[in-house]
């Protein structure tokens, strides 16, 4: 209950007005509804009789220290108590009056004990409230009631009062007390910073334990949005140091800041543009501490921002109050999977799951994956592996207030999962289940206890100082266990007793047809054991011959489904996957559109399985000159003597120049040669366009349609 009575009104805002400060105490009696329900209505009116008199007796006792001290009843059980101290008082009242309450307390407390068998607890809150300029009496009143209110239902902070002087020496001079940390955002497509969050900082000396403590704090006594404000102010000041072209500023913000109407105002864009940025260079990142209470008022707030061209992410999803109704409601363009889901993911197979659900799930919804908190090589190995479109941790780089480098083990990671993507189906990787691994020294029991607990794992490994000695499969250690005396013989000895040493390890870049065949080509009585995937000789996980056997059968569907019958080369479905992956990585690279000249007219007259065995000639000569110039070159079959070609940047033009060569050379002795040409259309991409499979549709048919207007051999190279 805050009432701001106008018992007083008048000689509070003379007192304000004259440049006096106030300092405002609420009391109350703590649980008195308890009472009331033991002694009853009447004992306890007595009872607030009782305390009133005595609180006016008391404050006669010290209005010498003062220059004015008021009373406020405030019905109930809720007292306020205004003190006005006399110029150049030489001692705190921040001391004072703390010890005023428990003096009070006790007098209180002999003179019902008269009346009832009762001792009560005052709880207080205190507050200061001081003259600003431009800011109204009722302004400044009502701020400090509400304040004082806050702390009086709040638990005792004995900081409370160098907290608060900070937070007011924090919004007066942030450029002395206050800086602004970032900490980089890798996207592990292309392998380079995709931007950076900004993270405010205390400088020392600070009363605070932490940042993280600033801003519950702040919003106990009202400051939370000048604070939040004068944090996002230093970040934007401080990117310039940081940011390059093309990266993006995460800034966090708190809901009832977003839909607070100052907020809306344009300062920040106004902020922004000072530094060279736009709205759509920052990504506003719902921190969510609390929740939010309006989802409807929320998201309107949200289309506000999205209209001037502000990302929205959603933070800490899978811990605290990010629920799935959080993204259901906000359309986020990023979730940031909190750490209570990275830490320790690749020997859990619940937050691999969940994680790999989180990644499914945003596919379907349009968002990207952003995993933070990421410490370790085998956490960011794993994220990445299962599908995380960003990463950001200490394992990529503390926040600084310097830009950092990429650390090998980082660059490493990111690579081979680049050479994976190339033909990530096929290889062993996206099969990979957790291998929980322990040392040589763990027991049998510790083991089985282990497998109890975790119906889902079937496979340990052993491993010294990452290195892998050998496996434990679940069947095989609990058919050893209950064979006669098995408990007593083995629960005490390390596990090492009951290891296999002989496992299959592959790399994760093994083919999946050869994992399959390495797979079948083991002894009959290890058949169907899992298979251990390794990288650079470090155990990364497993894959279940079930898996394998599975993933095989759908690529061979696949195949089937989507190849060429007549150049067996990959068909539309596939090529389309390829130019999204492409357009995906950030990286350029080139295309290249063949198309026989007057081929309709060469059927007609030659016929058409001669006119089939062209095709796949220049299926031949593409196929077969792109891989020369590029191992990593992508061949895809449209259909009818439609060809593209996607390969990388730079030798798209001289990868087009040789085809026309070979194509001359080739058909030159064929019959009816000199009905055909070949028109090439070449097209490089940008990384950070605005290309979609459909529009560079649109444009590689234009270049096309230009080539063929030469009417002979002719490449045509646009960019």
């Amino acid at each position: 209950m805050i009432r701001n009575s106008g018992i007083h009104h008048e000689k509070l805002s003379q007192l304000l007005q004259s440049g006096h400060s106030l300092w405002v105490l609420y009391l109350d009696i703590a649980k008195f509804h308890e009472v009331e329900f033991r002694q009853g209505y009447r004992a306890c009116a007595q009872i607030l009789d009782l305390v009133l008199t005595e609180m006016k007796h008391t404050l006669h006792n010290y209005m010498h220290l003062f220059h004015t001290i008021l009373l406020d009843y405030q019905g109930g059980d809720d007292f306020l108590f205004y003190f006005a101290p006399n110029e150049n008082t030489p001692w705190s009242i921040a001391k004072l009056i703390p010890e005023f309450v428990p003096t009070l307390e006790s007098r209180i407390n002999h003179r019902i004990q008269r009346l009832v068998n009762e001792t009560i607890t005052l709880h207080s809150g205190l507050v200061e409230c001081k003259p600003q300029p431009g800011r109204s009496v009722d302004y400044l009143l009502y701020g400090a009631l509400k304040e004082a209110f806050l702390l009086n239902k709040s638990e005792p902070d004995p900081l409370y009062f160098s907290h608060r002087e900070e937070v007011n020496r924090l919004l007066e001079e942030p450029q002395t007390y206050l800086s602004s940390a970032f900490q980089p955002i890798l996207d592990v497509v292309s392998g380079e910073f995709f931007g950076f969050e900004a993270l405010a900082r205390l400088k020392p000396p600070s009363s605070f334990a932490g940042i993280a403590d600033l801003f519950p704090f702040a919003e106990k006594i009202g400051q939370l949005y000048p604070v939040e404000t004068i944090c996002r102010r230093t970040a934007i000041l401080n990117s310039s140091q940081i940011l390059r072209p093309k990266e993006l500023l995460f800034l966090n913000v708190e809901p009832q800041v977003l839909t607070d109407p100052e907020f809306s105002s344009g300062q920040t864009r106004r902020l922004l543009e000072t530094q060279g940025l736009t709205p759509s260079d920052v990504v506003l990142e719902i921190t969510e501490r609390s929740a939010i209470a309006n989802y409807g008022t929320f998201r309107e707030a949200l289309e506000h921002y999205r209209k001037q061209g502000y990302l929205i992410a959603l933070d800490d999803v899978g811990a605290g109050y990010s629920s799935l109704q959080s993204i259901a409601e906000l359309h986020p363009d990023f979730l940031k999977i909190d750490r209570c889901l990275i830490q320790g993911i690749h020997l859990d197979p619940i937050k691999w799951a969940l994680f790999e659900t989180f990644v499914t799930f945003s596919r379907r919804i349009g968002c990207r994956i952003l995993a933070e908190g990421v410490e370790t090589q085998e956490e960011m190995r794993t994220v990445v592996q299962l599908g995380a479109d960003y990463v950001q941790g200490y394992f990529i780089a503390k926040p600084s207030f310097t830009r950092p480098e990429l650390s090998d083990p980082v660059t490493q990671i990111v690579q081979s999962q680049q050479r994976l993507s190339f033909n990530s189906e096929k290889t062993v990787q996206h099969l990979l289940e957790p291998l929980p691994l322990v040392t040589p020294q763990t027991t049998v029991n510790a083991v089985q206890n282990y497998f109890e607990e975790h119906a889902k794992i079937w496979l340990i490994g052993v491993a010294d100082k990452g290195e892998l000695l050998g496996v434990v499969q679940r069947d095989n250690l609990y058919s050893a266990l209950a064979t006669p005396f098995g408990v007593s013989l083995y629960s005490q000895r390390p596990v090492t007793s009951l290891m296999n040493n002989k496992q299959l390890l592959i790399e994760d870049t093994t083919p999946i047809e050869v994992a399959s065949s390495l797979a079948m080509a083991r002894p009959d009585a290890h058949l169907y054991d899992g298979i251990v995937v390794v990288q650079q000789q470090k155990p990364i996980g497993m894959i279940r011959v079930a898996s394998l056997i599975k993933a095989m059968s759908d690529t061979q569907l696949q195949i089937a489904q989507g190849a060429s019958p007549l150049t067996g080369l990959p068909g539309n479905s596939a090529i389309e996957q390829e130019i999204k992956r492409r357009l995906n990585s950030g990286n350029a690279f080139g295309m290249i559109y063949a198309d026989l000249n007057k081929f309709k007219a060469f059927n007609d007259t030659y016929g058409f399985q001669y006119g089939d065995s062209i095709i796949k000639l220049l299926g031949k000569i593409l196929m077969q000159d792109s891989l020369k110039a590029d191992d990593l070159a992508f061949v895809g079959h449209v259909g009818g003597d439609d060809f593209i070609i996607l390969t990388t940047q730079n030798v798209t033009k001289t990868l087009g120049e040789t085809i026309l060569l070979s194509f001359q050379e080739q058909l030159s002795a064929l019959q009816g040669a000199q009905d055909l040409s070949l028109a090439l259309a070449g097209l490089i991409i940008y990384p950070h366009t605005a290309w979609t499979p459909a529009t560079l549709s649109e444009r590689i048919a234009a270049v096309k349609r230009e080539a063929k207007k030469a009417h002979c051999n002719y490449f045509l190279l646009r960019e």
